[in-house]
């Protein structure tokens, strides 16, 4: 198996001296342990599973997803408590036979209630953009060229192995010997 050092090229020297004086104190090795290794282990080891990654284009899709369905979400839930936390205007003043109706309370009030039914649409646009979108990120299985042929490569060796190996169908008994 590879080491940590040959994936990632770690250089170290021993006993290093900086000006031709040697440091003394607590010497920090912070760096061994946050060194920058983009290199991954499966591409050192042929016998191991390859790892699954989803395509870029997925990956994105579905993140942008579900920051645009939460968006829609909190936007339509402030519509709809404005809608609602908003008081209603009172549209007709006035005693038994004169009665005077207020044409922009009217507007006012229609406006109100179209206020709560598009918050509602869109709070339920954004809950189900972020379900759809989870569920995506969830679900997506998409490996590339490689990986198939490295998985079918895979298969193909522990296919082979099975069959070459001999099942013991019987313990031997204990005077018999290996043939």
């Amino acid at each position: 198996m590879s080491s940590y050092a040959d994936i990632c090229g770690t250089k170290h020297t021993q006993g290093s001296t900086e000006g031709g004086y040697q440091r003394y104190g607590v010497r920090s090795y912070l760096h061994q342990f946050y060194e920058d290794c983009t290199a991954s282990i499966w591409e050192y080891e042929d016998d191991f599973q390859i790892q699954r990654s989803p395509s870029r284009w997925s990956s994105t899709f579905w993140k942008v997803g579900l920051i645009s369905g939460t968006a829609f979400m909190l936007i339509g839930l402030t519509v709809l408590v404005v809608g609602f936390l908003v008081p209603p205007k009172i549209e007709a003043l006035g005693k038994d036979d004169f009665v005077v109706v207020d044409t922009r309370a009217i507007q006012f009030n229609g406006s109100l209630d179209i206020c709560k039914l598009a918050g509602a649409i869109l709070f339920c646009i954004g809950g189900t953009a972020m379900s759809a979108c989870l569920l995506m990120s969830a679900f997506a299985k998409s490996y590339s060229k490689e990986e198939k042929y490295l998985q079918q490569r895979f298969k193909e060796r522990i296919a082979d192995v099975k069959a070459h190996a001999t099942p013991v169908t019987k313990a031997p008994a204990p005077g018999e010997s290996k043939r």
